[in-house]
């Protein structure tokens, strides 16, 4: 099926895996909902679905965000983040030095993608469209 992956190439896409479910997805859904009305502008994608009714959309949209806003509160104090917007900044370092110091464009070094760049991939895709999205490709060279 393929070339053998080495012990080492393991192990370096398991940590990228484990660094995306641990550090970087955590940090991604107190950002996108910091406070009440980001949590509302992050549900403005309600508003482009034909099939909701302008009631539909005015009831998930302002339940939803502060459903949002509630659950991201509670992941910023079980993982005790004081500031995500420094937390995030800082998780971010990672890949962005890992792929400047190696002049990549994958964080496996080679010509395609391993399953560590498909996680951080996955998760930076999900914040696509939003403020938060923006904010972070204006702060990093990569």
């Amino acid at each position: 099926l393929g070339d053998a992956m080495s012990l080492e190439e393991f192990a370096e896409q398991a940590e990228w895996v484990e660094y995306t479910n641990q550090k970087l997805a955590v940090l991604l859904y107190p950002n996108l909902c910091p406070t009440l009305s980001d949590s509302y502008r992050a549900f403005a994608y309600v508003n482009s679905v034909p099939e909701f009714s302008g009631w539909q959309r005015f009831w998930i949209r302002s339940i939803g965000a502060f459903a949002m806003y509630m659950a991201a509160s509670r992941v910023k104090k079980k993982h005790q983040i004081q500031d995500e917007r420094q937390a995030l900044e800082e998780v971010l370092e990672k890949p962005v030095q890992h792929l400047t110091r190696n002049g990549a464009k994958f964080l496996s070094g080679r010509s395609e993608p391993h399953v560590g760049d498909l996680a951080v991939f996955g998760a930076l895709r999900g914040i696509q469209g939003t403020p938060i999205q923006r904010e972070i490709l204006e702060q990093r060279p990569v």
